[in-house]
């Protein structure tokens, strides 16, 4: 049995920033490798990676408008 845990929380800012598919598909991938490729953790890695890019895309963008 895994271990889930939560997403990270996101502010509003975070969830209009439109990530490629591609590159959540990636993160997922190297999330469910790191862990051991364990059967039934998609959306679990689906989930993370695309809250984790969310956060990542939302500073870079801060930091141009600076």
């Amino acid at each position: 049995m895994s271990r889930v845990s939560a997403p990270p929380t996101t502010s509003p800012t975070t969830q209009s920033v439109k990530i490629p598919h591609e590159k959540i598909a990636m993160r997922a991938y190297e999330k469910w490798c790191q862990r051991g490729r364990p059967q039934g953790t998609e959306l679990q890695d689906w989930m993370e990676a695309e809250a984790e890019l969310r956060v990542e895309y939302s500073r870079s963008q801060n930091t141009m408008r600076r």
